[in-house]
């Protein structure tokens, strides 16, 4: 699995780093922005199929309610009659679960993209990378103490080893060399390896947004770790913090109405199956975007705001669309209707 998430960052490494390169006018919060309305183009024909299943849930649902009430004492029958039903209606609970699940190794390639830049997006040869992280040992930026089960005296005069090392013991090394060659220029300079337009591209290169949030740090819910340094964690906290509220506001806005309501006559009566459009979507979101927030760093919770916002912005779009389409039926039918009449 770890071999895929690393294959797909390779391919959203490229793209990252195109749209870097043209559109995103070397701006990397800007590149991530629109990595994500790419993203969100490539998925909208999943994006429409999950809506037109909604609606057809929005549909369904009172015959379902039904169906609920008549075997509310037979449970194996309910689960009989409701299958039967969906078969009937062409209806799949579970179609719109598609999209969501397609997020999740996007996601997770995401995280290494953006946890290791250099590897993933620049592209850096492992070599000149390993050769920075020793030059920021002897700068006294890094530890040596930090690498796990190697000796890091027995590996320095390898920088490829050194690269190795490093990113097995320290995820986040790659975030942590930029912030250390912004502090030490000749890090870059004197580096043997890099050609003269991959260091100016290493110096222009900046993960922070209105230098105030750094989109590489993780975010922490440790109360001691975020009071010993908080210009990081506070602006890495607070980021995370409006991604979770955000996911759970769209989340809620984005819910069909139908299942938001049951029939106010019977107060036992459980919710039909709405699928991935259900309630449980209303929590499932924010609690993944917490969860996966303070394991990652914080390019990814910036990643799920923008998402959550195109989302809902989509989302409105399309049920104008499709309301557009929907009155056109209705009003073919009249017409139709009148024509067969006279």
């Amino acid at each position: 699995m770890n071999a895929l998430f690393s294959a797909l960052g390779v391919i959203f490494g490229k793209l990252m780093f195109f749209i870097y390169n043209t559109i995103g006018f070397h701006n990397y919060v800007i590149s991530l922005i629109l990595f994500t309305i790419v993203y969100k183009l490539i998925l909208l024909p999943l994006s429409i199929k999950q809506m037109k299943n909604t609606q057809k849930m929005q549909e369904v649902q009172p015959e379902l309610m039904r169906l609920q009430e008549r075997y509310k004492h037979d449970k194996e029958k309910l689960n009989e009659m409701t299958m039967k039903f969906y078969q009937e209606k062409g209806y799949n609970p579970t179609s719109g679960c598609l999209p969501l699940l397609i997020q999740f190794p996007i996601i997770f390639a995401l995280f290494f993209v953006i946890r290791m830049p250099m590897t993933y997006m620049l592209e850096l040869p492992a070599k000149a990378v390993g050769e920075m992280v020793i030059a920021s040992v002897e700068k006294g930026e890094f530890s040596k103490d930090t690498l796990k089960n190697k000796n890091y005296d027995a590996i320095k005069d390898n920088p490829i080893d050194v690269y190795m090392a490093y990113n097995t013991s320290d995820p986040y090394f790659e975030i942590r060399l930029i912030e250390s060659y912004k502090k030490h220029p000749e890090i870059i300079d004197e580096n043997p390896t890099l050609k003269e337009e991959q260091k100016e591209l290493l110096k222009n290169f900046d993960l922070r947004m209105f230098n105030v949030f750094n989109l590489g740090v993780q975010p922490s819910l440790d109360p001691n770790k975020i009071k010993s340094d908080p210009g990081v964690y506070v602006p890495a906290l607070i980021l995370l913090l409006i991604a979770v509220v955000v996911s759970y506001f769209t989340s809620r806005l984005m819910m069909p109405n139908a299942t938001q309501k049951k029939d106010p006559k019977d107060k036992k009566a459980k919710d039909p199956n709405a699928g991935c459009a259900g309630k449980s979507m209303l929590y499932i979101s924010p609690i993944m975007t917490l969860w996966i927030g303070t394991i990652a760093p914080s390019g990814l919770a910036f990643y799920w705001i923008i998402n959550s916002v195109l989302s809902y912005l989509q989302h409105l779009l399309l049920n104008i669309k499709f309301k557009k389409e929907k009155e056109g039926i209705e009003v073919a039918k009249v017409s139709n209707k009148g024509s067969k009449n006279s």
